[in-house]
């Protein structure tokens, strides 16, 4: 899709969210701010979420969670918008920071959960500066902030949940012999190497675009099929066995570049 059919995407996306909101929740969201590949300019329609963090006037109340259930239902009556995927929390939630607060209003894979924790993590903070604003407004200046946490999160999920991503998918995995599956591997764990290296975030192209001179360019291949599919290009690969294979092997590769063994 181009560039213009992917902003008609967002804007068609996000004027319906915040419509749902100021028709259903009243004084409930005072502030929507836009984070993930739309805020970082890589969007792609299919592909990505519509990531958020929304700020509460208020701890919900059973009266607030059922309309935020009935929100995600009738946003999601038309398939062709991106899931919802975001974090509801209060001012002082907020301003506390991802280790100080519980489990609580989530967005995940398009559905509503009252408690989990959902993306409440440093990265979610740390991209919070370049988010775009929806609704009400986000002093900067005052987000909660650690470098050295950062880092130790990252390090913490190339542990745990990307071992387990390549536990799993180097088993009996159909996904594996698509492009989806490499790509999102290949691209993730890449965005996780790039944080760990330079005490930065970025999107999965840019983050995949640092992988091509990071690593050995015995990876090119692979890297450069993940990007192709991610921007709607034909595969480079002939046999998908070999691209699976490739893919594990990188996966593998920067989760012990990431923790360090």
């Amino acid at each position: 899709m181009t560039k213009a059919g992917a902003e008609a995407t967002i804007d068609l996306a996000t004027g319906h969210l915040v419509s749902l909101l100021r028709r259903n929740t009243a004084d409930l969201v005072t502030g929507l701010h836009l984070i993930g590949s739309i805020a970082d300019g890589d969007f792609r329609p299919a592909m990505s979420d519509l990531d958020f963090v929304a700020v509460l006037s208020r701890p919900l109340t059973d009266e607030d969670a059922e309309a935020l259930v009935l929100l995600h239902r009738s946003y999601r009556t038309d398939p062709t918008l991106p899931s919802l995927d975001g974090i509801w929390l209060t001012e002082a939630e907020l301003s506390a920071g991802p280790d100080a607060i519980d489990d609580g209003p989530t967005s995940q894979q398009g559905n509503f959960l009252v408690a989990a924790r959902g993306n409440r993590n440093p990265v979610t903070w740390h991209a919070l500066p370049s988010a775009v604003t929806l609704i009400g407004e986000l002093d900067r200046g005052t987000l909660w902030h650690d470098d050295d946490r950062l880092v130790s999160w990252v390090r913490d999920k190339a542990a745990a949940y990307w071992r387990r991503w390549l536990a799993r998918a180097s088993g009996i995995s159909p996904a594996m012999l698509g492009r989806a599956a490499p790509m999102w591997g290949v691209l993730g764990i890449s965005r996780l190497a790039y944080t760990e290296a330079t005490g930065e975030i970025a999107s999965k192209s840019a983050a995949g675009e640092w992988a091509l001179a990071a690593f050995d360019p015995h990876w090119r291949p692979i890297l450069e099929e993940a990007l192709a599919y991610r921007r709607g290009g034909p595969s480079r690969y002939r046999n998908p066995l070999a691209r699976r294979r490739d893919a594990l092997a990188f996966v593998a590769m920067a989760i012990g570049e990431v923790v360090g063994s």
